[in-house]
């Protein structure tokens, strides 16, 4: 059992008693007993989440960028990539599969197609009612097979079925080529803020300012700062203190760090700035949000 929520968790931190478990693998829908984790808080899986959307809409924030999952929408989360839950409607339903890379270990993958990257820069799919239909079909044989494990071959079964799976994500994305392509960097300034998050993510608890993050661009902060609110609607700072705080979130949830601690390890000038930053975006304290 966990009693915090994890920076970072695999398969070894899930009880493996738990009914929809078996090695490297979770099968998981919004009806069932939480899990051990609570995914409400941020926290990177050292494996590969796919969700489908079967009702209601939400929003998730994948390396600090927010997106919208909806009815007919399809999210896969890359390994160790930093996930929170923003909100979600009361009528929001998904189905959920994780599993380890070891999992697909002896089976091999496209070598031609780069199916991460493809991911990385587009997690979401929104998909017509046919595709969902589609992609159900299988998840509902792999439910099938899952609660049936009575065949000999029942991990193997699991696994064709989950690869099976993957390849038809794998051809949505290629039916979706365009979009693909329109998301990749095709101006000087949407590369920017691509190198922009990607340092942002290795240096928040140090950068707080567009000069520490234009130096190491090559530019100048003014340009920075003008690109990224022209490009993404959102000032710097906003994209900033939003790292600042998701990494506060998952010191204070998966250590036992003092305020203090937290305050110093994020670079604080002491813990009362720390407390009132942390409780403007969030409307409770440091401690409180801990306890909760």
């Amino acid at each position: 059992m966990i009693h915090n929520k994890l920076e970072s968790f695999g398969f070894s931190d899930i009880n493996p008693g738990t009914p929809y478990v078996i090695k490297n693998f979770i099968l998981f829908n919004s009806n069932d007993k939480p899990l051990d984790i609570n995914l409400e808080h941020p926290f990177s899986f050292k494996g590969i989440v796919f969700i489908i959307c079967l009702k209601g809409s939400g929003k998730i924030k994948i390396d600090f960028k927010e997106y919208c999952l909806k009815e007919n929408s399809v999210l896969t989360i890359l390994p160790n990539q930093i996930t929170e839950s923003v909100e979600h409607t009361d009528d929001f339903f998904i189905e959920l599969l994780a599993f380890d890379f070891d999992f697909l270990s002896d089976i091999p993958l496209p070598k031609d197609f780069d199916l991460p990257k493809r991911i990385a820069q587009s997690p979401i799919l929104d998909l017509s009612g046919n595709d969902i239909q589609n992609l159900l079909r299988y998840h509902s044989f792999i439910i099938e097979t899952f609660n049936n494990k009575k065949s000999v071959l029942f991990e193997q079964i699991i696994k064709g079925l989950l690869y099976s799976l993957l390849m038809e994500i794998a051809v949505l994305y290629t039916e979706q080529d365009y979009n693909f392509k329109e998301r990749k960097p095709t101006s000087r300034k949407e590369e920017i803020v691509y190198q922009f998050l990607e340092l942002l993510k290795d240096h928040y608890k140090n950068g707080r300012n567009s000069s520490y993050y234009a130096d190491k661009m090559f530019i100048t902060p003014k340009y920075l700062s003008s690109t990224l609110r022209k490009v993404t609607g959102r000032s710097i700072n906003s994209w900033i203190e939003d790292a600042v705080l998701i990494g506060a979130k998952v010191l204070l949830k998966s250590t036992n760090l003092t305020v203090l601690q937290v305050s110093e390890e994020l670079n604080f000038p002491n813990s009362s700035y720390f407390g009132r930053f942390f409780k403007k975006h969030t409307g409770m304290t440091p401690k409180n949000y801990r306890d909760s």
